[in-house]
C-alpha cells in the first residue's frame, strides 16, 4: 500500500510484529517500511518556460544513499509543449538501463511514466534521469545545483542537456548551472522498530514512535492507496521568471558561454597553437553533433561510481598536510586544503581532498618520487580558481580510480601511470588553459608516461582533454590507450611542437566522443600529431559508432 506525499512516498507493507509479550512488556516490534521518494515538490515549480525549437535531451544527474529502485520518471512540462515524449535511466558511464513513453499527458505539469519493471541502483552510484523533446519546450532555473540538492535519500547533482536528434545520453552542464526539473521515482526498503504504548495492548505501536536511528514512522492521517499515483489535481503552470540576460542565455546552446583565446598562465606558455586553418569557425554556434541515438561507450570505462572514495568508507577530517617521511600512508582522510607530499613512497588512498583556494589539490615536490594515489576525490569548490588537481614536480607518480572535477587542470605529470580515472567538468577562470591530462615535455631519460583506461571529459572549449604540449622538451616515451576523451579545443594534443619531432608517441585503441563538441573537440578530435616521428603509432582510434578518427 502506497502513500504519496509531496516529496517523499511512505509505503507500509509486511508488518511483522513480534509474538505478543505479557502486557507488562515493553519490548519493541518491528514493521517493514518502504520509502517512496522524488526530487522535486508535486504542484508548481518556480521556473521559466523555455522554447529552444530543436530535439534536446533534458536530465538530473543524482545518486542515492541507500540501495534502492528506479520505479518511473516524472518531468514538468510548460504550456505549449508537444510531441511525444521518452523517459530514460543511465548509469554513470551512459548505458541505458530502463526507457518509457509518456501516455495521457496534460497540457502543462507533472507527467509521470513509471518502467515495465523497476530498475535496481546501487547505493553512492551515479545515475542521470532524462527525458527527450523533439520541439525543445522544457522549464529552467538557473542557479539551482550552485550546491547539490538533497531530499530524503536522493541527491540531485547537476541538470544535464543534449542537442539530439533521438533519445540520447545528456552529458553537458550548462554554466549557469540550470535544473531543468526531471525527477524520479525512487524506492527502497527499511525495518523500523517501535515501541508499545505503556497503556495500550501489548505489542502495539504507538502512532507517533519514532524509528531507530530517530527517523519517524508513518502519519497515522495518511491514507494508503493501491498504486503510487501522483495528486489527481493538475498541476499550475510554472510561475514566469524575469527573462535571463540574452547575451547569457538559460537554455542548452552547442555555443560557448563565451570566447576564450588561449593565453599564458603564470607558469605554463603553451607553445602548439592552432594553425591558421584550424581557427575557429566564425559562426557563433557549432554545428549539431551528427551522433544522434548511440549513449556513451558501455565497454568498462571509468565514471562516478567506480572512482573515488568506495562506499562505505569512514572518512577523518582533517585541514592540508605536508608528508616529510618516506612510506607514509594517508587514508581514509577527508583534508579541507592540500596534500604537499616532500617525501618518497607516498600512498595516498581513499582519501577527498576538498582543495582550498589557490594551487591544487595534491603536489609531489621536486626530487620526490613514487606517489601513488589510488580510490580518492580531488575537487575545487567551483568559486574559487583550484589551478591543478594532482601537480607532480618529481619523479614516478600513479594515479589510480580518481575522480578529479571542479579544477581548471586535473593531472599534471611527464612521467608515470594514469590509470581508470575519471576527469571531468572544469572550471573556467579569466587566462586558463584548461586540461585534464597534460604534461609539459615528456618523460626524462628511461622514464615513460601511460594514459590508460581513462574516462577524460573536458566540456569547455579550450583546451583539451589529453595535452601531450613541447612547453619544455620533446615530448617522448608516452603512450595513450584505450581512454574515452570528449571536448576541449582539441580532445587531444598529440605532442607536436616547437622544440623537436616528438617519438615513440603511442596512441592506440581511444574512443573519441562527440557529445560534448560535435567534432569531439570544438575544433576537432586530435591536433599536433607527429605522423613521421620515430616510433610513432597511431592505430585502432575510433568514434563512439565505431568509425576511424583520423590523426591528419
Amino acid at each position: 500500500m502506497v502513500v504519496l506525499g509531496a516529496t517523499v512516498t511512505v509505503v507500509v507493507v509486511n508488518r511483522e510484529p513480534a509474538a505478543p509479550p505479557p502486557a507488562v512488556s515493553t519490548q519493541p516490534v518491528s514493521s517493514e517500511v518502504t520509502l517512496e521518494s522524488s526530487l522535486w515538490k508535486s504542484k508548481k515549480v518556480q521556473a521559466k518556460p523555455q522554447m529552444e525549437n530543436t530535439p534536446l535531451e533534458l536530465g538530473t544527474r543524482f545518486r542515492a544513499n541507500k540501495d534502492g529502485e528506479v520505479t518511473g520518471i516524472r518531468f514538468y512540462k510548460p504550456e505549449g509543449e508537444t510531441g511525444t515524449h521518452r523517459g530514460s535511466l543511465w548509469d554513470s558511464r551512459g548505458k541505458l538501463l530502463a526507457k518509457v513513453t509518456f501516455t495521457g499527458e496534460s497540457g502543462s505539469g507533472w507527467q509521470q511514466a513509471l518502467f515495465d519493471e523497476p530498475v535496481r541502483t546501487v547505493a553512492g552510484r551515479t545515475y542521470t534521469v532524462s527525458y527527450h523533446t523533439t520541439t525543445g519546450g522544457y522549464v529552467a532555473k538557473p542557479g539551482a545545483f550552485k550546491k547539490p540538492v538533497t531530499s530524503g535519500p536522493l541527491t540531485a547533482e547537476a541538470g544535464v542537456f543534449g542537442i539530439t536528434d533521438k533519445a540520447g545520453f545528456p552529458s553537458r552542464v550548462h554554466p549557469r548551472l540550470v535544473n531543468y526539473y526531471v525527477d524520479l521515482i525512487f524506492r527502497h526498503r527499511e525495518r523500523r522498530w517501535h515501541h508499545p504504548r505503556p497503556s495500550g495492548r501489548p505489542g502495539e505501536p504507538t502512532p507517533t514512535s519514532s524509528a531507530s536511528g530517530g527517523e519517524a514512522t508513518p502519519d497515522p492521517s495518511l491514507t494508503p492507496s493501491q498504486t503510487p499515483t501522483l495528486p489527481s489535481e493538475t498541476p499550475t503552470a510554472p510561475d514566469a521568471t524575469p527573462s535571463l540576460p540574452s547575451e547569457t542565455p538559460t537554455a542548452p546552446s552547442a555555443t560557448p558561454t563565451r570566447t576564450r583565446t588561449p593565453s599564458a598562465t603564470p607558469t605554463f606558455t603553451r607553445t602548439p597553437k592552432p594553425s591558421p586553418t584550424e581557427t575557429k569557425d566564425p559562426s557563433p554556434t557549432p554545428a549539431p553533433p551528427t551522433k544522434t541515438s548511440s549513449p556513451p561507450p558501455t565497454r568498462g570505462f571509468p565514471g562516478a561510481g567506480d572512482t573515488g572514495v568506495p562506499a562505505g568508507v569512514t572518512l577523518k577530517e582533517s585541514k592540508s598536510i605536508t608528508v616529510t617521511k618516506d612510506g607514509t600512508v594517508i587514508d581514509a582522510m577527508e583534508v579541507r586544503g592540500e596534500i604537499n607530499v616532500d617525501a618518497n613512497d607516498v600512498v595516498i588512498k581513499n582519501t577527498r581532498v576538498a582543495a582550498a583556494p589557490g594551487q591544487w589539490g595534491i603536489i609531489q615536490r621536486q626530487g620526490r618520487s613514487g606517489l601513488v594515489v589510488e580510490n580518492s576525490e580531488i575537487f575545487g569548490n567551483g568559486k574559487d580558481q583550484t589551478q591543478f588537481g594532482i601537480i607532480n614536480q618529481g619523479g614516478d607518480l600513479t594515479v589510480r580510480r580518481a575522480d578529479i572535477h571542479t579544477i581548471s587542470n586535473g593531472i599534471l605529470t611527464d612521467q608515470g601511470l594514469i590509470e581508470g580515472n575519471y576527469l571531468h567538468d572544469p572550471k573556467y577562470f579569466s587566462g586558463d588553459h584548461t586540461d585534464m591530462i597534460m604534461c609539459t615535455s615528456g618523460p626524462p631519460s628511461g622514464a615513460k608516461l601511460v594514459i590508460r583506461g581513462n574516462t577524460v571529459i573536458n566540456n569547455l572549449d579550450q583546451t583539451g582533454a589529453i595535452a601531450l604540449f613541447q612547453d619544455f622538451g620533446v615530448v617522448r616515451n608516452v603512450t595513450v590507450e584505450g581512454n574515452f576523451l570528449a571536448g576541449g579545443g582539441y580532445s587531444l594534443y598529440a605532442g607536436a611542437g616547437s622544440k623537436g619531432v616528438s617519438s615513440n608517441i603511442k596512441v592506440i585503441g581511444n574512443v573519441f566522443s562527440k557529445d560534448v563538441w560535435a567534432k569531439g573537440g570544438y575544433h576537432g578530435p586530435v591536433a599536433y600529431w607527429d605522423k613521421n616521428g620515430s616510433g610513432n603509432e597511431w592505430r585502432d582510434n575510433v568514434w563512439e559508432d565505431g568509425k576511424a578518427v583520423s590523426a591528419s
